[in-house]
């Protein structure tokens, strides 16, 4: 069709520079790059908690509301056997612990009991594992988070020595009380999740029992892994249906969701601001446009004269709003994935790694493409180009050829 041929022909013309597409397709591509890179960091913050979350807790976790679940060990059998999608169950017991050794200062810990082959059934423990070997873990050994083991100078073979604090303010009363156990490094895990790696210590779960006075068999809760986590909910729902006693299932999705709220919330908050930029990008080339439009006075005349309709004229100028949305999109596209590529360098230049761990919490910035945003961006980025495009091309389509020749004289 030629009005497209003629389009592209005034928007890049042969042996010349065009400066106008130039300018007009940069200016879209800056505003698409801002707004792609900020969606997907946020995007990607929140994925990673989930995973995170999802990791740490397992998809489903059932609980008894804060009592101990006893027979931990049947119950995980018989939930695996009832639960639609369910691949593995992993009973842990958890709580908090004093810990002390010849390195450090005594400091509270968060400790989880595990069985081991059960745990990484639901948890990908051997993803996180850096040193040690999983056969050295028993009920004289434990297993730490690599950044709890560089905080306390501990290392494989380290002794350190735990108690409860249930059994300090027993020895207040004046009570019998178990002596605090001394416990030997086996392994560490890092899993890039601060929380995780600052406060982690996995003891066998007969030696948390021990340690904090409950039956060899009892557990805090049971968690599950699923084939699919998106029926979470569903499956939970379902087991809340048929458990027994004081027993509730509660999704991953559950844990932390103000947090996760927050940051969906800032997402949206940040596409608004992102889009205001393209916004003001598209009516600054509208203007643009507008003008160019104006100088070509004399062509529309002639393309009139010689018998071109108005929605032919009105097709040229479309189209060109179209190519430089299309071209703009796809190098802002570009350079956004450039820049998420090489995230991390980025950060450490302008010297905000440690801003990032205290803030969402992780060792490195983290990447998860989501292509509905970039689809959305694509889709807003031609709609507005094409909006921007209509008042220049309908100005263009509705002047009569001895009026533009008159104007253009």
């Amino acid at each position: 069709m030629w009005p497209c041929y003629l389009a592209r022909k005034q928007l890049f013309p042969p042996r010349r520079f065009p400066l106008f597409a130039f300018i007009s397709i940069v200016g879209v591509a800056l505003g698409v790059t801002a707004l792609l890179v900020v969606q997907t960091v946020m995007h990607s913050f929140g994925e990673e908690h989930r995973r995170r979350i999802r990791e740490s807790y397992g998809d489903v976790i059932v609980h008894a509301g804060g009592s101990p679940i006893g027979a931990a060990t049947r119950t995980s059998a018989l939930l695996l056997q009832k639960t639609p999608g369910a691949t593995a169950a992993a009973p842990y017991l958890e709580g908090q612990a004093i810990l002390m050794s010849d390195e450090a200062d005594i400091r509270f810990v968060g400790v989880r009991g595990i069985d081991l082959d059960g745990e990484a059934r639901v948890i990908p423990l051997d993803r996180y594992w850096e040193a040690g070997r999983k056969e050295d873990f028993d009920d004289e050994h434990v297993i730490l988070g690599a950044t709890l083991a560089e905080n306390l100078g501990l290392g494989l073979g380290a002794t350190l020595t735990l108690t409860s604090p249930g059994h300090i303010a027993q020895a207040i009363d004046g009570q019998r009380i178990s002596l605090p156990k001394e416990f030997h490094v086996s392994g560490i895990i890092r899993t890039g999740f601060r929380p995780a790696d600052e406060q982690t210590i996995l003891l066998t779960r007969r030696a948390a029992a021990e340690l904090f006075g409950a039956a060899p068999d009892t557990a805090s809760a049971i968690h599950l892994k699923l084939r699919d986590h998106t029926q979470a909910g569903d499956t939970a729902h379902q087991l809340n249906r048929h458990l027994p006693g004081n027993l509730r299932a509660a999704p991953w999705s559950g844990f932390r969701k103000a947090f996760l709220d927050a940051v969906a919330m800032e997402k949206e908050l940040l596409f608004f601001l992102m889009f205001i930029i393209i916004l003001v990008a598209s009516f600054s080339i509208g203007s643009t446009l507008f003008n160019h439009v104006v100088r070509r006075t004399r062509e529309i005349g002639l393309l009139g004269a010689l018998g071109a309709r108005p929605r032919q004229i009105l097709q040229i100028y479309i189209t060109q709003g179209i190519l430089i949305g299309l071209a703009g999109y796809a190098l802002g596209a570009t350079l956004a994935v450039l820049i998420l590529h090489f995230r991390q360098q980025i950060v450490q230049l302008m010297g905000q790694g440690e801003t990032l761990l205290q803030q969402y919490q992780f060792a490195k910035v983290p990447l998860h493409y989501n292509t509905p945003d970039f689809l959305k961006t694509a889709l807003l980025t031609l709609l507005l180009m094409t909006t921007v495009s209509l008042l220049p091309a309908l100005w263009a389509a509705r002047r009569k050829p001895s009026e533009a020749m008159r104007d253009a004289g």
